[in-house]
C-alpha cells in the first residue's frame, strides 16, 4: 500500500475556520464524489490542526491528509486522471497555500496497533 502524504497549509488570507470548513466539506464532497477517487483510491483521510495547537503560536501545519493507493501507478494515474484535473484539482488552491503545502509518498510500515 502506497500512501501520499500531504501537509498543508492555508491560505493566508483564510481564517483557521474558513480552512477548515472548505476542506472538510467542499473539497472532501469533490474527492469524494470524484470517478477518478473510486478508481485508484482505496482510503482518504484528513487530519486538521487542533484549535488550542493556534493558540501557541504559528503551527507547522494546518492538517494533514492521506491518500492511499494500491501501487505508485495508480497515484500517478488518479493525478492525471482527467476528472481529476476537470474537478478535484481546481479547488485545491482555493483553500490551500500551495507553495507551501508538501507532497510525499511513502510505504506503511506496521509498528503498533493498541486499538
Amino acid at each position: 500500500m502506497i500512501k501520499l502524504i500531504v501537509a498543508v497549509r492555508k491560505r493566508p488570507d483564510m481564517s483557521v475556520e474558513e480552512f477548515q470548513d472548505h476542506w472538510r466539506t467542499r473539497h472532501a464532497e469533490l474527492v469524494r464524489n470524484s470517478p477518478a477517487t473510486a478508481k485508484y483510491i482505496r482510503k482518504y483521510i484528513q487530519c486538521h490542526t487542533m484549535p488550542g495547537q493556534y493558540e501557541q503560536g504559528e503551527v507547522a501545519f494546518d492538517g494533514t491528509a492521506e491518500l492511499w493507493f494500491d501501487s505508485v501507478a495508480d497515484m500517478e494515474a488518479f493525478y492525471s486522471d482527467p476528472d481529476y484535473l476537470r474537478d478535484v484539482q481546481p479547488d485545491e488552491p482555493r483553500f490551500a497555500d500551495m507553495s507551501k503545502t508538501v507532497f510525499f509518498v511513502t510505504e506503511e510500515e506496521f509498528v503498533l496497533d493498541n486499538i
